[in-house]
């Protein structure tokens, strides 16, 4: 009976310590198969790519015929207000009574973008910016375009022009996937990157 009692309260520790990294990982999941499901593309999660200002970390990117989608995924509860220009955001839960503040995710998706166009400055024109928050969030009214929940992407996707044929699909999926030939050592350095941040 202890015995169960105690791995009961390390399981209970554990989702509680690592509650955000699971949040974050069912989210990033539900989002990956609803862009799937909708736009019949090719979409890639966790994506690490090199550029001048060190390693990047892409939840997801999307090689659809509307485009090179790169999302940022967002898993806040509460109401999300920022503008394009604000360096950070700000989310409010429990009626107000708390808040804290985000970096403004679309610049994080800026950072992405530069990588990835450095990388494939063939496709500059073909990235487009996403930032997905999930379902219980509420956006603020000045939130700036671009910026959706998941239940919000079958409309967003549905209002973009196509601007690829399947033949560019493939061969920019190519280059998309080739990224992962390298990845063990870009999410090292990823990793070293973000520790040296919060030691700054």
């Amino acid at each position: 009976m202890i015995t169960i009692l105690i791995i009961l309260a390390s399981i209970v520790f554990c989702m509680w310590f690592f509650q955000n990294q699971i949040v974050g990982h069912i989210g990033e999941n539900f989002t990956t198969k609803n862009i799937t499901v909708v736009s019949k593309g090719i979409v890639f999660k966790d994506i690490y790519v090199n550029g001048s200002h060190g390693v990047q970390q892409i939840d997801i990117i999307a090689v659809t015929e509307k485009g090179v989608i790169v999302v940022e995924k967002k898993t806040y509860i509460g109401l999300i207000v920022g503008s394009a220009y604000d360096k950070q955001w700000t989310v409010i839960v429990n009626w107000g009574k708390k808040n804290f503040s985000m970096k403004n995710p679309h610049h994080q998706n800026y950072g992405h973008i530069q990588a990835l166009c450095e990388n494939f400055p063939k496709l500059k024109d073909k990235f487009i910016d996403l930032v997905i928050f999930g379902n219980n969030a509420k956006m603020g009214d000045r939130i700036p375009e671009g910026t959706i929940r998941d239940k919000d992407f079958e409309r967003y996707y549905k209002s973009l022009p196509a601007r690829l044929n399947p033949t560019e699909i493939e061969a920019i999926a190519r280059d998309i996937a080739s990224l992962n030939a390298d990845r063990a050592r870009l999410k090292a350095m990823h990793k070293e990157k973000i520790k040296g941040m919060k030691r700054g």
